[in-house]
């Protein structure tokens, strides 16, 4: 076989394996199930368990009550479900809207447009949760037992002094540390550091919430399961903010910004700058660093290779095509 033939047939050769890593995570990718309801089944440990309560359905929606009466007083958290949900079936789902102590009466504007929840005797420590359908239908639900509110104080006449922050922000070398409340007796912890910013959750008492996990710049945003939203904006930046909505329905987003980085201390970045030439070309880390080592490659096959990398598809007809091509030459 002649020089000239040799060359294109093992460029050849590479452009047929090239396609097959390509094509393989992409056939591992398609066979992989879609996300079912199973997957978001699993409530966040403790902090919005509680009783459930099929509370209305109809032809094709349901909507669960979670009626809790813990540290942070009644609530009731609703849930958008299947119209035949039963007792062990997946609950931890979309909330459309919550009632509680602060905020006792809620009308829903999504899903079941219309159902109004009401928490009656909500000062007390048998609270009742009232149910009203969108076909003027009611219903009520006994809470479980909790601890009646506490009296508020008799207002003084004394003007009030400026309040003091809630928490004021920690430091502990290049790392700051601050807790903000989010709502619904949820306190967001906001750290940011050299590596960027990362989020916990904790209980009004400090307790960590474990079944919220952590958030960072791989994972900036809850699962639906999670019950409340919070999401990291702007993750790679010098300003994060977090995002959140604790209520459903039409309730607003809260926003939180991150504690700056102490004086002198520099955030890490994600891309690596390459010099070839004079040029600084920015070269992405991950499956996409195969694409740009290709275009920083040289020699005559160059063409071949990278064409054989955006017709993975046809890798495999090609190659024949060729070989049959470079046999009539010989």
């Amino acid at each position: 076989m002649s020089t000239y033939a040799r060359i294109p047939l093992r460029a050849a050769i590479a452009t047929v394996a090239l396609a097959g890593a390509f094509l393989t995570p992409a056939a591992a990718f398609a066979a992989t199930p879609a996300h079912t309801p199973a997957a978001a089944s699993a409530p966040s440990a403790g902090r919005y368990d509680g009783e459930k309560v099929l509370v209305h359905k109809d032809a094709g929606h349901g909507v669960l009550a979670v009626l809790r009466n813990g540290a942070e007083g009644p609530e009731a958290w609703l849930r958008a479900v299947g119209p035949d949900w039963k007792p062990g079936d997946v609950w931890a789902v979309k909330v459309v809207g919550a009632v509680t102590r602060q905020t006792p009466s809620f009308t829903v504007t999504e899903y079941v447009p219309g159902l109004k929840a009401q928490l009656l005797k909500a000062e007390t420590a048998t609270p009742v949760l009232r149910i009203t359908s969108p076909d003027g239908s009611v219903k009520t639900y006994a809470l479980p037992k909790g601890a009646a509110a506490e009296p508020s104080p008799k207002p003084s006449g004394k003007p009030s002094a400026k309040p003091k922050p809630s928490e004021p922000v920690a430091a502990q070398g290049c790392t700051v540390t601050q807790r903000k409340n989010i709502g619904a007796g949820t306190l967001a912890v906001l750290t940011m550091g050299t590596k960027g910013p990362s989020v916990t959750f904790e209980d009004g008492d400090r307790t960590p919430v474990k079944g919220l996990g952590k958030l960072d710049r791989q994972h900036p945003e809850l699962p639906v399961s999670a019950g409340i939203y919070a999401e990291i904006l702007n993750p790679y930046g010098s300003a994060p903010q977090l995002k959140t909505r604790t209520q459903g329905g039409d309730a607003p987003y809260g926003y939180a910004t991150f504690p700056k980085l102490p004086k002198g201390c520099t955030l890490d970045g994600t891309s690596t700058p390459v010099t070839n030439g004079g040029q600084t070309t920015v070269v992405p880390k991950g499956a996409v660093a195969a694409g740009a080592e290709i275009e920083q490659s040289s020699g005559d096959n160059t063409a071949l290779i990278a064409g054989g990398a955006s017709l993975a598809v046809v890798a495999a007809g090609g190659y024949v095509a060729l070989r049959r091509r470079n046999a009539a030459r010989i």
